[in-house]
């Protein structure tokens, strides 16, 4: 019979007596969690009040101890799936074709067994579908201990759903939520057919690291890398466009040029259309709460507010800036790289983004978690900004100009299968729909990330 994971309060109380209280202790403290995140042991003699106040954990705490379990799991698993080499290197192309011939044996051997139901799957559940789950994990080498129950769901199983998540862009629960189920859904026939896919794309895409330093964004990974001399010398988080065909973030190549501290916003015209003019004609207020100015042309003096007339049909034809300010949505620095798609990277005001496992939140271009980083690295030839001189700047609020000794490549790639150097595979969603497969689009978050709408590149 299938345990469905839920608390009743005997089961509740035979947990935490026996091995059931037991198993997650011990991986817990194996973590070096607070056990803070533990249930309390009910006092002698509990009333009803006790149970249904353990019993009723709000949203927000049961929040927080996932988020203490996660954050324990990738510090302590973090390192192995640390994508250490380029993603467009040699090292990732023998790392793929070698992957490749691991999951054609896994087709051939059959694949294995998609999960039906809805049903979460965590610590201490038992029965048939604990063990075809070890069975996948097993096949996919998330599995690294044997059990000799393997019915029953273990530490052992709760660490090898935490690797498979990690290798896949998930959230670490070490718990089969929703999103895990759809992810091990995916067949094995469907996974080699990715494998090779990105197989012939970097082979293709090999021809953009002939320079000796270069950045690269690769776009479903919402990761930044820059290279130098063929190795990885920082990474970064980053937010890309949207799916929608309109705020897809472009797969191009071009230059870096200059670095902008403290930058206007000069609002694309689409922006404005779709976003920035309906807010305002709806609460004209947001013009002055978020520092625009309105623009006769470019290169014009602003219209003063009094003239605006936010209902005429004049209004489209006109320019929106967003004065410098870290509330500005290009935050305190702008990457600039000259070209047609008006795309750059960026710093941000919405910090908490960063936090996000699928991180689609822009209207193209890309904002950097570590971008003040990013510029010193890539500043280090001009003489006088070093990491303090930006530092500097950025604390005083100066708008500052720099160009580069020497323009720096930066290529925006779509690589959504890699190999890591140690050989551990890694997958992502298709966000954008580019692999011609059927991997299910990358899905936003279940609750709406405050700022994930406001007006921004």
């Amino acid at each position: 019979m299938m345990k469905s994971g839920k608390l009743n309060r005997a089961g509740y109380a035979a947990e935490r007596g026996g091995n059931g209280f037991r198993l997650p202790f011990l991986f817990a403290t194996s973590l070096g969690l607070s056990l803070m995140v533990m249930p309390g042991i009910a006092p002698a003699g509990s009333d009803e009040a006790w149970w249904e106040q353990k019993r009723e954990l709000s949203l927000q705490e049961r929040r927080a101890q996932r988020k203490q379990f996660s954050e324990a799991f990738k510090a302590k698993l973090g390192p192995e799936y640390q994508t250490s080499i380029p993603y467009v290197s040699q090292q990732a192309i023998d790392g793929v074709a070698q992957a490749i011939e691991r999951y054609r044996k896994i087709v051939a051997s059959g694949g294995w067994r998609p999960f039906a139901g809805k049903t979460t799957i965590r610590l201490n559940d038992r029965g048939e579908h604990v063990a075809e789950l070890r069975r996948h994990l097993e096949l996919t080498g998330d599995m690294r201990t044997r059990s000799r129950r393997p019915r029953n769901f273990d530490a052992g199983l709760q660490e090898g759903v935490a690797r498979f998540q990690m290798r896949h862009g998930l959230i670490v629960t070490g718990f089969v939520d929703s999103r895990t189920r759809r992810t091990l859904n995916v067949p094995a026939q469907e996974r080699l057919r990715q494998l090779e896919t990105n197989l012939v794309r970097l082979k293709d895409l090999m021809k953009i690291n002939k320079a000796k330093r270069y950045v690269l964004v690769n776009v479903p990974a919402f990761r930044l890398q820059a290279v130098e001399g063929g190795t990885v010398a920082l990474q970064s988080k980053v937010v890309v466009g949207k799916p929608a065909k309109a705020t897809q973030t472009h797969l191009i190549s071009a230059k870096i040029r200059e670095l902008n501290f403290y930058p206007y916003w000069r609002v694309p015209d689409s922006i404005a259309r779709r976003d920035i003019i309906p807010a305002i004609r709806r609460d004209p207020s947001y013009f002055d709460k978020l520092n625009f100015r309105l623009l006769p042309t470019w290169g014009a003096k602003p219209i003063p507010p009094e003239q605006i007339d936010w209902n005429s049909p004049d209004i489209f034809k006109r320019k929106f800036r967003q004065e410098p300010g870290r509330g500005n949505a290009l935050g305190v620095l702008r990457i600039n790289m000259p070209n047609k798609e008006i795309l750059y990277l960026h710093d941000t005001p919405l910090k908490e983004l960063f936090d996000q496992n699928t991180r689609a939140y822009s209207a193209g271009c890309v904002r950097v978690k570590r971008v003040l980083e990013l510029a010193a690295w890539l500043a280090r030839d001009v003489k006088g900004w070093s990491r303090t001189r930006i530092d500097v700047t950025v604390a005083l609020g100066e708008s500052k100009n720099v160009k580069m000794k020497r323009p720096i490549p930066v290529h925006f790639v779509y690589v959504t299968a890699w190999a890591n150097g140690n050989g551990v595979v890694q997958f992502r969603n298709d966000l954008y729909g580019l692999d011609g497969g059927n991997v299910q689009l990358a899905e936003a978050d279940k609750y709406v990330v405050p700022g994930s709408n406001a007006f921004a590149p």
